[in-house]
């Protein structure tokens, strides 16, 4: 039988790298796992919410005790994965908040009041109430 697949074999100091082409389709003809994944998919379960609630679980337990090794312990987990969701979860929090003091910003600036009367009522410098309004 007569072979038409590419062999190539490269030296590399110790170690011989062999190379053996054959094509898909002379090995399998198709995809096996493609049938077999189509099935599974139809049976699968329900996505897991597993993530969803230990997030909400550990930012509860974190509002209640403040404390990142007591919450990680509360809720059965690493020390790194609460303070990442905490983390994460402070950052929302504070760009949040942000957003809503620029968009007060604006909305005192558009009834025509002061630059530094928003800044003092806001307890902000008035530059930073400036960009604020301008971007």
């Amino acid at each position: 039988m007569e072979r038409k697949q590419c062999i190539r074999v490269k030296q590399f100091g110790n170690v011989l790298q062999i190379i053996v082409e054959i094509p898909w389709q002379e090995v399998h003809g198709q995809n096996q796992w493609k049938a077999h994944l189509e099935q599974k998919a139809a049976e699968a379960a329900p996505p897991s919410t597993y993530w969803n609630d230990l997030k909400t679980k550990i930012i509860q337990t974190f509002k209640s005790t403040n404390n990142v090794s007591a919450t990680a312990k509360l809720c059965k987990c690493s020390y790194y994965t609460a303070n990442d969701i905490i983390r994460k979860e402070k950052s929302k929090e504070n760009r949040d908040r942000r957003q809503s003091a620029i968009k007060e910003a604006k909305n005192l600036s558009a009834a025509k009041m002061p630059t530094r009367d928003i800044a003092r009522i806001m307890g902000k410098s008035p530059e930073t109430i400036r960009l604020w309004i301008k971007a």
